[in-house]
């Protein structure tokens, strides 16, 4: 056997091997192409308008949540706070003499109550339950009605400091402020997730939607 056809299969076999390799290197690209696209193509649907929308809508709820739990913190942080300051003439400051009335001394507990009725119906409305966005806002209605029912009649009381002294005033202090902004914040923000919902829920118009491509014969 002559030396050049010793050397054949050996040309062959590099050959093969070459060959199997170069396809193989070729066959890599794609795939890394594929994964690519399917990366590119999952950044953008997440920058698509129905998905931003979604993460406005998330961020707006977040914000809700945040002003409705501190309308109830508000509200509770009244019951303790003067609502009501005496003054003569200029100072509140007199010996033996309470010029001070805290929103629990004109309503007790009810801010309190109102305030944790709050908290479940924010559990309720993150949940994404409309009733509860309702029962939210109507929190806020329900602690307006106590200070107006029960806190403003009081807020020119001047009680017995009047008997013991002359040009004595009364008027509302902090307590009167943080309960009524409490209210305040709670049916906005159950009124706003209520209209946050609907109009996420809202069925899209037939004309918005992309029509498919007809069929060619």
């Amino acid at each position: 056997m002559s030396r050049r056809s010793r050397y054949v299969p050996v040309v062959c076999i590099l050959s093969q091997w070459f060959t199997l390799e170069s396809a193989r290197m070729d066959a890599a690209p794609p795939q890394a192409t594929h994964d690519y696209s399917r990366e590119r193509a999952a950044v953008s649907a997440s920058r698509t308008p129905s998905a931003v929308a979604r993460r406005t809508r998330f961020a707006v709820r977040g914000l809700l949540a945040l002003v409705a739990a501190a309308g109830a913190f508000l509200l509770v942080l009244s019951t303790f706070t003067p609502v009501v300051e005496i003054r003569v003439l200029t100072t509140s400051e007199l010996a033996g003499q309470d010029t001070r009335v805290s929103g629990g001394e004109l309503h007790g507990i009810a801010l309190v109550l109102v305030a944790a009725v709050a908290v479940l119906m924010l559990a309720g409305a993150l949940r994404g339950a409309r009733p509860a966005m309702l029962g939210l806002a109507a929190t806020g209605l329900l602690a307006l009605g106590v200070v107006v029912v029960l806190d403003v009649p009081r807020l020119d009381d001047t009680g017995q400091v009047a008997l013991s002294y002359e040009n004595v005033s009364a008027g509302a202090s902090t307590g009167f402020y943080q309960e009524t902004l409490g209210a305040l914040l709670l049916l906005l923000a159950g009124g706003l997730l209520f209209a946050l919902s609907t109009r996420a829920g809202r069925p899209r118009p037939a004309g918005s939607a992309r029509a498919p491509n007809a069929p060619t014969s």
